[in-house]
């Protein structure tokens, strides 16, 4: 159903639903897969809707019906689910990246379909294997949802309640808990490395493993909570250079075994999509290594060599790159939300040909389309860059 224009709903660009007409009613349609991406569809009804694998990103779905809905495998990246109904609907490895769902009502729940006698929606809101990376959802209501192996780095869940939701193997690094109700829930090897926890209600949460390394917990409730089986402490986590796996080691040694004899021994890593997180490559020479798409989550990356380094669209939250050379760089889309990045060198490089002669081309640290919400860039002169 890709492409496609119904009746139901205004086309992208087609402006808002007109003044006092109905929003539209789309129950129990079958709209699997179907390419939804910008549409307006603020107040719909899509109860019990089957929605997988559709494509609704940047759609309007602000205080919609989606009791029940399969939105399983659905691309929500950055749609708008404001004050929206999503009880008992599955979410199961959907993306959920950037989206806002402050107000939304999460919670289980099953009714009975009067056209077919039917039973739609889930006792348990299904959201295992999600992303809702920097999700909004403030005040939202979460009770009882499962979250197994979701990832929520990043996101701002300020005053929402996930009072008894299974957190097992979900990753919530750096996301603003402040207020949360966790009461009961279930934690094994959550991770919430740097999150802010003021504030928040763990009262009788259960789980062996959670990490809260780096993590805020002041005035925290923490009554009959595990915690003397969880990992907590005031620094993030470093993976030291020998702990790093051997396959990423060798290909770093022979990275710069490449720098050193000018391309005559080892060879150019290229480490893409992989997850570096918390590794210390700190004061290491890492020029034109390409790294595009990859996880570099507190990476430690202080007095490092990044010339002409290809970073496009990594993430790289709460790395500190202090120092660091980054002239020539490239960090288009790069997510650098709290990255410390003071005194970094960044600018203009000449380019040179095979041959080692100048080519009469120069490179910009390029940062065009990078967030750098809540960076330190003291000393960083930004105007050299590409932005």
């Amino acid at each position: 159903m890709a492409g496609i224009n119904h009746p139901y709903w205004p086309s992208p660009g087609a402006g808002r639903r007109a003044a006092g007409a109905a929003p539209p009613d789309l129950s129990h349609k079958d709209l699997s897969g179907a390419d939804l991406e910008g549409r307006h569809l603020r107040q719909a009804r899509l109860c019990g809707a089957n929605l997988s694998n559709a494509r609704l990103c940047g759609a309007d779905l602000s205080d919609a019906d989606l009791f029940g809905a399969d939105l399983s495998g659905a691309n929500l990246q950055g749609a708008n689910l404001t004050n929206s109904i999503l009880r008992g609907v599955c979410l199961r490895g959907a993306n959920l990246n950037n989206a806002s769902l402050s107000g939304a009502d999460l919670r289980g729940g099953v009714m009975l379909d009067s056209t077919t006698s039917s039973s739609i929606g889930l006792e348990v809101t299904d959201l295992s294997d999600c992303l809702m990376e920097y999700a909004t959802a403030t005040r939202a209501i979460m009770s009882g949802v499962d979250l197994t192996g979701a990832s929520l780095v990043g996101a701002k869940l300020e005053g929402a309640s996930l009072f008894g939701a299974n957190l097992a193997d979900a990753d919530l690094s750096f996301t603003d808990l402040r207020g949360v109700n966790l009461a009961d829930a279930h934690v094994g090897k959550t991770v919430f490395i740097g999150a802010d926890l003021t504030g928040a209600n763990l009262e009788n949460a259960k789980g062996d493993g959670a990490s809260f390394l780096g993590a805020v917990l002041g005035k925290a409730i923490l009554d009959g909570a595990a915690q003397k089986q969880w990992r907590i402490g005031d620094a993030l986590p470093v993976i030291a250079a020998g702990q790093i796996p051997l396959d990423i080691r060798t290909a770093l040694a022979d990275h710069e075994e490449w720098l050193r004899s000018n391309g005559g021994r080892g060879g150019r890593a290229v480490l893409r999509d992989l997850d570096l997180s918390y590794f210390d490559l700190a004061g290491r020479d890492l020029s034109g290594i390409d790294l595009a798409g990859s996880r570099l989550i507190g990476v430690k990356l202080v007095k490092t060599r990044l010339t002409l380094a290809v970073l496009n669209g990594c993430n790289l939250t709460a790395a500190d790159l202090t120092e660091a050379n980054l002239v020539g760089a490239q960090l288009h889309r790069a997510i650098l939300r709290g990255a410390l990045l003071m005194m970094a060198s960044v600018g203009e490089i000449p380019l040179r040909d095979r041959t080692g002669k100048k080519s009469g081309r120069a490179q910009r640290t390029n940062l065009s389309g990078a967030d750098l919400q809540n960076a330190r860039t003291d000393g960083v002169n930004l105007a050299g860059c590409q932005i």
